[in-house]
């Protein structure tokens, strides 16, 4: 029973210190080039969350969860060019790279929290990024902060490996496209 105590003592802690915060807004940003990876070769846009939470135990980031809908995914950059934008976004939900109609939303699920102090940066957060239905761990630096109620979550800019999702066009295609994707994700929970 001695050894079972401080489990259960921490099992307790974990269910009433820590909070689960709602998702208020949020904007995700994504970035894609070609492979010669200059301005004028590549594609922007936003993405929006179709549901999330942030979890704290105190006022320290604990955990979270993050469900995108791929189905609104955004070409921004094409905006001057309405019929050029709906194109791209249409082959964006396309089996050639989301699938959106097999795959309408991908995730993140943070599963672990590590405090930094790196260019203004206060935490590390790692866990599984789930596109297509294949789940690769990936970690990124994240600033938190707290304004009255309201906890505010950026990311530092991340790259993922759109290959690595199975986010691939036909073989001439796929090789003009660089293989990371940028992201930048601002969450505000309470």
């Amino acid at each position: 029973m001695k050894k079972l105590a401080p489990f259960i003592f921490g099992l307790f802690s974990l269910m009433v210190f820590s909070q689960s915060k709602t998702i208020l807004s949020s904007e995700i940003r994504w970035k894609a080039y070609k492979t010669l990876k200059t301005e004028s070769l590549s594609h922007f846009g936003t993405v929006n969350l179709k549901e999330g939470n942030l979890i704290f135990k105190g006022n320290d980031l604990a955990g979270g969860s993050f469900v995108m809908d791929m189905k609104t995914i955004d070409a921004a950059d094409m905006n001057e060019d309405p019929k050029m934008k709906k194109m791209l976004e249409n082959h964006l939900k396309s089996d050639d790279f989301f699938d959106t109609n097999k795959f309408p939303t991908a995730s993140f699920q943070i599963k672990s929290v590590k405090k930094i102090n790196s260019n203004g940066y206060n935490y590390q957060v790692a866990g599984p990024l789930t596109v297509k239905g294949i789940s690769k761990n990936i970690s990124f630096p994240v600033k938190v902060f707290q304004s009255n109620a309201v906890y505010t979550l950026t990311s530092a800019q991340f790259t993922f490996n759109r290959k690595n999702y199975g986010l691939k066009y036909n073989i001439f295609e796929d090789m003009l496209i660089s293989n990371e994707v940028e992201i930048n994700v601002t969450v505000k929970a309470q």
